[in-house]
């Protein structure tokens, strides 16, 4: 699949007035609200190196491309795209930006808005848009790489990115921390491992339950990832060993770990200061504990608490979520079709969103009602 064909793609859409619904490998397809299209214009094909400057810590790829590629790619070279959004190495690097996907690795890299440089996409109009640049000091001009981040496939059909690279991961070493009860103890022994003299590339708050499924026992943990050369992995690792209660593992429970979420699961992100995360900690177990089945983790010093909860769940518990967290930003990842109209119709409802949706696509055939409706 060429640039010109997916233009040819959304300009017979437009003549048509037919809509399209933008993917990439399509596993994220049921993630978002329902999109009233159907035709599917899958970027699966669309793969490839187009340009990898190693001395620029730069790469440039096709949307199709997998992060599994590029890890390949890169990783050749001693180099490392250090992004680990939740889902297979299989997902494509332009659904992981047109989503705006991240893990835990953001704690020291940063989402995928840090990472991406520079971006190519055609447009609702059939116009092939350039925003940013295939250098790390071009940050000239409007923001096109940020817009496009995130916006979910409704204002351009992504064909290419420009990546920010790392030296590649070395002395991988993972860190599990007994977490105590009680939320002040908690609260204490997060900000112990945070303030020690390390800085670590994920510190993540895991529930039993995503314990057990990644291979650890079965209780609530602090999981503490530390890199670098040997010198500085040692002693990040007795910084953080002192603080008592540690243990290393295997870092390929990281790869489980970006398994979690499984089939059939429906995705709240609860967002607030760092500083508040055992609280959101703590209220988020209060609202799932009826639910069967429902498992947390957190990213400490981001402040994220992630729920997954079985679709099979009553729709209430999202209710109560959306009630108890009035002060904090609710993100639904995933929800059962039926339940987003009720629950969160858009996010898209002021004039400043709608206005740039229709300037880059004003006949609303990307996508449309991914983000909500248009007025």
């Amino acid at each position: 699949m060429s640039v010109e064909s997916i233009q040819n793609l959304v300009n017979d859409a437009r003549g048509g007035g037919a809509a399209l619904r933008i993917a990439g490998r399509s596993h994220w397809i049921d993630a978002g609200r329902p999109v009233a299209a159907t035709r599917i214009a899958a970027l699966a094909s669309h793969t490839g190196i187009v340009d990898y400057v190693p001395g620029d810590l730069t790469i440039t790829v096709r949307s199709g491309t997998t992060l599994r590629e590029i890890a390949d790619v890169t990783g050749a070279e001693g180099q490392w795209f250090p992004l680990d959004p939740f889902g297979s190495t299989d997902g494509s690097i332009g659904a992981t930006v047109a989503t705006g996907s991240f893990g835990p690795l953001a704690h020291r890299f940063g989402s995928v808005r840090d990472l991406a440089l520079g971006v190519e996409f055609v447009g609702g109009d059939g116009k092939i848009v350039r925003g940013g640049g295939r250098v790390v000091k071009n940050v000239a001009g409007f923001d096109l790489v940020r817009l496009i981040t995130g916006s979910w496939g409704t204002l351009g059909v992504i064909t290419e990115t420009t990546l920010r690279l790392y030296g590649a991961e070395v002395y991988p070493t993972t860190l599990v921390l007994t977490a105590p009860d009680g939320m002040a103890r908690l609260a204490e022994r997060i900000r112990d491992v945070l303030s020690a003299p390390a800085t670590p590339y994920s510190v993540e708050l895991v529930g039993a339950g995503v314990a057990r499924n990644i291979g650890l026992a079965a209780r609530t943990s602090l999981l503490v990832r530390i890199g670098g050369n040997a010198a500085a992995v040692a002693s990040q690792k007795d910084a953080i060993a002192r603080l008592g209660g540690v243990e290393a593992v295997e870092p390929d429970l990281w790869e489980r770990f970006r398994l979690i979420d499984g089939e059939e699961t429906a995705v709240v992100r609860i967002s607030a200061l760092p500083s508040r995360v055992t609280d959101v900690w703590g209220s988020a177990a209060r609202a799932l504990e009826p639910v069967d089945g429902a498992l947390m983790h957190a990213s400490a010093g981001l402040g994220i608490v992630r729920c997954i909860i079985p679709k099979s769940a009553n729709h209430g518990v999202f209710a109560d979520i959306i009630a108890a967290f009035a002060d904090c930003t609710v993100i639904f990842e995933r929800l059962p079709r039926n339940a987003w109209a009720a629950l969160s119709p858009s996010v898209v409802a002021d004039r400043l969103s709608q206005g740039v949706k229709k300037a880059f696509d004003p006949e609303n055939i990307l996508n449309p009602g991914i983000l909500g409706p248009l007025m």
